[in-house]
């Protein structure tokens, strides 16, 4: 049968195991957990001389000897329940001069089973915890004698508290280190919460004739502790003077033990706070650490070599080194145990977790592998939750799923171990268009367009656009795509495009007016590779080939005639060779250097999107034309609320050569000078700049407020109609952003110089 003494000393061993060294429980040191206890000295009658008389004595002191009045003494106080020893066994072997720990010894076997079980359990629901991200891991947690032994480490268990906020380092008494707490914080510090009321309750209101803490292997430590205690000589007995003391003295880390002794003498009684001190420590070693190198984790590990172990230096140090791996996103690993052992070392065991595997669910059209690429983290790696949010990203911007959800489940060969578990709710990639139309000049039309961008599960783009019947050239009219983006494990890219493209065009000049209307065709076909050389760089390299040619005048200025055709207003167009000098085949290779970290390419809310696009035209690769074309965009993205963004966007361009009309820097319409015609200022120069704030409305609907600036000027001297303008041209306005199962709609009015325009297109935004 367990006494009431007995399960005091349980609760106080499960304490230690949380707020304390273990050495409290080493029946080498001689103390018991009973909070009403101090010191257990084991002494003989011998030992009891002369000169010790007058001293005041431990009230559990334990003589071992045989009987005698001072053995008596001692039977009284343990009968008194004062010494911790109440059954009839424990009062026996204490008669007979014999060790009452033998007997005692079986029942806390048991007790401490149990104990280790318990600690086991919360181990496992810790386990268990990581699921969610609440474990704490960040302000350290306690390890178990089981669980280093689990891990090799050998040596007692060095228990460590969670929780520990900031603490500075006195080094006033040499090496003896102590941690001192800010104000206020030693209230909520553990080690006071043995001193209950009841067990000061015989002492309360007698007068306090001394105050001593010892003990202590230097003086200097003692003249340190007591200007700071609460209890001073002449203080009446307080159980929360008594609490904060202990606190004060437990909190420098220095002692295993802390536990108030109270002797009665004819003034009142005389305090004495019993201490034990740590081992020393001598060096330190770490296990387990694959993220950073131990030298770096050493780092953080503060100690003086020869000097007593700090229990609250090492509770921060276990904070600063979990603090590492959670601020680096390695939120699930962390300092798991640390134990002591005989020569002194100091081992640091770390447990990081590691992605055990990737599950996939929901997804019936696409192939897992599909997802699964796109994680950022292969099985083993220790898990990193930036990277798990990246991965979130990266499958969301494949544009295949409407819908992303991601658990994490503990792991079936190592609960320590993560399953990554995505949820996924497919949305519709492919899209079918049909029209058609009929003229007296082409007759009846029809047009057909086929698009998927998740081709048979796999990831790859496929699109045809194919515009048949008609009495014109028109029906030749096509275009037809394919990108597979995964060639490699790297997610290097490969794609071709093939096109015949006859459309009407406009051309207007610096103020906007409409000089010609003509189709243009062009035909050719490119080829394309990316390659991936970070998680958010990519080269791509593009080989071209285009003929564009003038064809179908409409109205305007007609191109082919010369100064006497009454349409050209005394331009010569065919005496200048402006046909020649603006259409013709155009053979070129073409740069892209790409950073882009943004959350998500459809709408993004943070991150920026960087270009630099260098483009060479002939000069050794044939075509008509010779050019270099320069260009640089940069685009950027602030949340500034729950749902509010701000894009910036800033181009620059720069040409030199032999350009073509159509190849040079255009500025106006839609997609980045809006309140303007379509390309309406040219240049072999440019620059542009554009300011969105971006805020819901409705569900799929947001509404934007835009201020739009550049210029494009120069090399048009192959353009007579055109006169250069290198003045900045501003437009402001308002739009709306809709997303339909067709894709996203833009609908903006913008005003510029000559008054407002709005504009209608198809496509995502920059």
């Amino acid at each position: 049968m367990i006494t009431r003494n007995k399960k005091f000393l349980l609760m106080m061993i499960t304490s230690a195991m949380v707020t304390s060294p273990v050495w409290a429980a080493d029946p080498a040191t001689g103390y018991d957990a009973d909070p009403r206890q101090t010191v257990e000295k084991k002494v003989s009658a011998s030992d009891m001389t002369a000169k010790d008389e007058g001293k005041p004595m431990a009230l559990n002191t334990v003589v071992t000897s045989a009987s005698t009045p001072e053995t008596e003494a001692v039977m009284k106080n343990a009968k008194s329940g004062l010494t911790g020893y109440e059954t009839d066994e424990e009062l026996a072997a204490i008669a007979k001069g014999q060790n009452p720990e033998d007997v005692r010894k079986p029942a806390e076997k048991e007790q401490v089973e149990k104990i280790e079980q318990a600690e086991q359990e919360r181990k496992n629901q810790v386990a268990k915890s990581v699921i969610s991200g609440n474990t704490g891991y960040e302000q350290g947690t306690v390890g178990t004698a089981e669980s280093a032994k689990e891990e090799g480490l050998p040596g007692a268990s060095v228990p460590y508290m969670a929780g520990l906020g900031d603490v500075q380092i006195d080094t006033t008494v040499p090496k003896y280190p102590m941690a001192v707490l800010e104000a206020g914080q030693e209230s909520t510090m553990p080690y006071g919460n043995a001193v209950t009321d009841e067990s000061i309750a015989p002492y309360a209101n007698k007068v306090t004739t001394a105050v001593n803490v010892g003990p202590v292997p230097d003086p200097a430590i003692e003249a340190y502790l007591l200007p700071k205690l609460a209890m001073r000589v002449g203080d009446t007995v307080s159980a929360d003077y008594v609490r904060h003391d202990v606190n004060i003295i437990g909190s420098t880390g220095l002692f295993s033990t802390v536990q108030p002794a109270f002797t009665n003498v004819p003034e009142g009684v005389a305090l004495n706070y019993a201490v034990q001190l740590n081992p020393v420590i001598n060096g330190v070693e770490i296990t387990g650490n694959k993220v950073y190198k131990t030298d770096v984790l050493q780092q953080m590990i503060q100690f003086v070599p020869g000097s007593p172990l700090n229990s609250t230096i090492i509770s921060k140090d276990v904070a600063n080194i979990n603090n590492l791996y959670a601020k680096d996103g390695y939120m699930y690993s962390h300092v798991s145990n640390a134990t002591l052992d005989s020569k002194g070392i100091l081992h640091i065991g770390i447990t990081e977790c590691h992605l055990e595997d990737v599950v996939v669910r929901g997804n019936t059209k696409t192939k897992t592998r599909v997802v699964t690429r796109e994680v950022r983290m292969k099985k083993g790696d220790v898990f990193n939750r930036a990277a798990a949010s990246r991965s979130v990203e990266r499958i969301y911007n494949t544009g295949y799923f409407e819908d992303i959800n991601v658990r994490m489940l503990p792991g079936k060969k190592n609960p320590n171990d993560v399953i990554m578990e995505i949820d996924v709710v497919e949305s519709k990639t492919g899209q079918i268009s049909i029209g058609g139309g009929y003229s007296q000049s082409n007759g009846l039309v029809g047009l057909l367009g086929l698009s998927e961008s998740n081709f048979r599960g796999t990831g790859d783009k496929v699109a045809i656009n194919w515009e048949f019947g008609g009495e014109t050239d028109s029906n030749h009219n096509y275009t037809f795509s394919y990108t597979h983006p995964w060639l490699n494990d790297h997610g290097d890219s490969i794609g071709f495009s093939l096109f015949n493209r006859d459309y009407d065009y406009e051309d207007y000049d610096e103020k906007g007016n409409s000089v010609a209307d003509y189709d243009r065709v062009t035909t050719g076909f490119n080829f394309t590779y990316g390659r991936v050389r970070s998680e958010y760089v990519s080269d791509y390299v593009t080989l071209e080939t285009k003929k564009t040619k003038y064809d179908d005048w409409n109205s305007g200025f007609y191109y082919k005639g010369g100064a006497d055709d009454s349409r050209n207003k005394g331009y010569d167009f065919k005496g200048m060779d402006y046909e020649g000098k603006n259409f013709g085949r155009t053979n070129s290779l073409t740069w892209s250097h790409v950073f882009d970290n943004r959350d998500n390419v459809y709408d993004p809310t943070r991150g920026k999107r960087i270009s630099y696009t260098a483009a060479i035209a002939g000069h050794g690769l044939g075509g008509d034309f010779d050019y270099y074309k320069l260009t640089f965009e940069n685009r950027l993205y602030y949340k500034v609320g729950r749902k509010h963004v701000i894009a910036l966007r800033f181009m620059g361009g720069y040409a030199n050569g032999d350009m073509p009309y159509y190849d040079l820097f255009t500025l106006g319409g839609a997609d980045n000078l809006r309140g303007y015609e379509d390309d309406e200022f040219r240049g072999n120069k440019m620059y542009a700049a554009t300011v969105e704030y971006r805020y819901p409305i409705a569900k799929k609907i947001q509404g934007v407020f835009f201020v739009d600036a550049g210029s494009a000027w120069d090399g048009t001297e192959n353009i007579p109609w055109y006169q250069n303008d290198d003045s900045i041209h501003v437009s402001t306005g308002l739009g709306f952003r809709i997303t339909t199962p067709i894709g996203p709609i833009r609908l903006d009015y913008g005003v510029g110089d000559d008054g407002g325009k709005f504009h209608f297109s198809f496509g995502g935004k920059f």
